[in-house]
C-alpha cells in the first residue's frame, strides 16, 4: 500500500510518472474535510506523463488516477 507522511489534512498531490510516492510529489491542495479535497482532485486532470492522488491525514491513499504516456 503507498502512504505519504501523516497530517492534519486531506491532500491532493501531483506526481511525475504513474506512481504515487512521497518523494516525487508536489503539493496541490490541502483540505480539512475529505469533500473539498475531492471535488478538487476531480476536477485536476492529470497531463500526460503525470499522476494525481487523493490522501488522507493518516498518509493512506484515497483516489488516484495517471494521465496518458508520453
Amino acid at each position: 500500500m503507498t502512504t505519504i507522511e501523516e497530517s492534519g489534512e486531506f491532500r491532493v498531490t501531483r506526481h511525475n510518472g504513474i506512481s504515487a510516492t512521497s518523494e516525487t510529489g508536489t503539493l496541490l491542495c490541502t483540505a480539512n474535510d475529505e469533500l473539498p479535497a475531492r471535488r478538487y482532485y476531480q476536477t485536476v486532470g492529470p497531463y500526460p506523463g503525470m499522476s494525481l492522488a487523493l490522501w488522507r491525514p493518516d498518509g493512506s491513499l484515497v483516489a488516484f488516477k495517471a494521465g496518458p504516456r508520453r
